[in-house]
């Protein structure tokens, strides 16, 4: 009896058995096969899912009334007054923000596990930012504060007073600070940090032209008072913003 395969109206029924390791035909579905492929893009489509679904309490905008709360501060003193307040994302990544700044905590901070504990018992509605979204939420809230410092400058500010000091790290790095004082239109005494940045060396030259770049680009021109230590390579760097 033949086993060639048989043909039915011009087509071929294939053969009922097909040897893997000499036809090159690769059966392995964990290997060579479409189960990762399958797995990867049902994974995407759950995190879209999750992300967009209307019935995700996570993803539904409160247009409700706000909550009435009392500030604890100033409450003992007898100057606490109700507010309203309102579940808002990107209000708490801001605050986080200037968490992290304020307490010079690292990035990591957002990732570890008491962190997110305390989060999912005090707002669970919160996402919490990765290490990656937190750093550039930081550089925002730096672009913002600096446009911010910029206008106050160029409105409240006729002349101000430098501070400005040097120093090298354990990295050998050459460092230098830059911190303006000035009184604003509501008589009202200002510091601010202008300037931390590295300097290529702690020669008067370099320090006069380091300040008179960022000076620059503060928009500063005026100056009443520049203040440094007794170090005679400021003598040098006060000589150049004189001339």
């Amino acid at each position: 009896m033949s086993t060639e395969p048989t043909s039915i109206e011009g087509s071929v029924t294939p053969p009922t058995s097909i040897d893997s390791k000499n036809s090159g035909v690769r059966a392995s579905s964990q290997t060579n096969g479409t189960t990762g492929k399958r797995k990867a893009t049902l994974q995407r489509s759950l995190k879209y899912h999750i992300s967009s679904c209307k019935k995700n309490p996570s993803n539904v905008v409160d247009t409700s009334q706000g909550q009435l709360v009392l500030p604890r501060k100033g409450v003992e003193r007898g100057e606490g007054h109700l507010s309203t307040w309102r579940f808002d994302q990107e209000a708490c990544r801001k605050g986080l923000a200037q968490m992290i700044v304020i307490d010079e905590l690292p990035f990591k901070f957002v990732e570890s596990e008491g962190f997110k504990k305390f989060m999912f018992v005090a707002c669970s509605r919160f996402h919490i930012p990765s290490r990656t979204t937190m750093t550039r939420d930081v550089y925002q809230l730096y672009l913002d504060e600096r446009v911010k410092i910029k206008q106050l400058l160029r409105s409240s500010c006729s002349r101000a007073c430098l501070t400005t000091d040097t120093w090298t790290s354990l990295q050998r790095v050459n460092y230098l600070c830059i911190i303006a004082h000035f009184i604003d239109n509501d008589w009202k005494l200002n510091k601010k940090i202008l300037n931390f940045c590295p300097i290529p060396s702690h020669k008067g030259e370099s320090i006069g032209m380091v300040i008179e770049k960022y000076l620059l680009n503060w928009g500063i021109d005026k100056l009443f008072t520049v203040t440094v230590d007794n170090a005679s390579s400021n003598d040098v760097a006060i000589g150049y913003l004189r001339v």
